[in-house]
C-alpha cells in the first residue's frame, strides 16, 4: 500500500526533473530567438510597452539571458537567484502577452496555462532549493556533516552535571570490564 500513498521520501529527483524541463523550455526557447534575433527585435518592439532603443536592447538580450538561466537552471547552480530570474521573467511574459487566456486551438489549454505551470515550478524551487542532484548541492556546506572531530566538539561543549566525574569512552569500557559479571 506504500506505493498508492507516499507522504515522504527524497524529493531531489523530482527537483531534477522540474529542473531539466523548465531549463530546457528556457534553452530552446532563448536558442529559437537568438536564430532569427532581427524578427524577435522587431516583436519585442511591436508590444509598444517601452520605447524603440529599450525594446531593441531587451530583444537583444533576452535570448542570451534565457539561455544563460536555463542552463544554470539544468545543472542547478545558484538555484535561487536563478529561480527568481526565471520567475521575473514568466511574470513579464504574462503581462506582455495579448490573448494567452484564450485557447489557440480547439481542445487545446490557452498559454496562462503554460506560463502559470512554469511559474509555479520556478517558484517551487526558489523555495526549496536544487536538490541534491545539483551544483548548489556541492557547495552547501551546511548540509554537509562534520565527520571529523564531532565527538571531541561535543565533549568540549557538553559538561557533566555536580557529582558526576568526567570520563572518555574508552575509561568506560576499561571500567566494564574490571567489573565482575552478574548473573540473575
Amino acid at each position: 500500500m506504500s506505493i498508492y500513498f507516499k507522504a515522504r521520501g527524497s524529493s531531489s529527483f523530482g527537483l531534477l526533473l522540474i529542473r531539466l524541463i523548465i531549463g530546457t523550455t528556457f534553452l530552446l526557447a532563448g536558442a529559437n530567438k537568438m536564430m532569427n534575433i532581427e524578427a524577435f527585435i522587431n516583436h519585442v518592439k511591436s508590444f509598444d510597452v517601452f520605447s524603440q532603443n529599450a525594446s531593441f536592447i531587451f530583444g537583444f538580450i533576452l535570448p542570451f539571458v534565457e539561455i544563460i538561466f536555463g542552463a544554470f537552471y539544468i545543472i542547478g547552480i545558484f538555484t535561487p537567484l536563478t529561480s527568481l530570474a526565471l520567475s521575473v521573467m514568466t511574470i513579464s511574459f504574462i503581462a506582455v502577452s495579448k490573448n494567452i487566456t484564450v485557447p489557440s486551438e480547439q481542445f487545446t489549454l490557452p498559454l496562462i496555462a503554460f506560463y502559470l505551470i512554469m511559474l509555479s515550478a520556478t517558484l517551487m524551487t526558489l523555495f526549496s532549493g536544487a536538490g541534491v542532484i545539483s551544483f548548489d548541492a556541492l557547495f552547501d556546506k551546511k548540509k554537509i556533516p562534520d565527520t571529523q572531530g564531532s565527538a571531541s566538539n561535543i565533549q568540549e561543549t557538553v559538561k557533566p552535571p555536580e557529582g558526576i566525574k568526567e570520563a572518555s569512552f574508552s575509561e568506560v569500557v576499561e571500567e566494564k570490564k574490571a567489573e565482575p559479571e552478574k548473573s540473575l
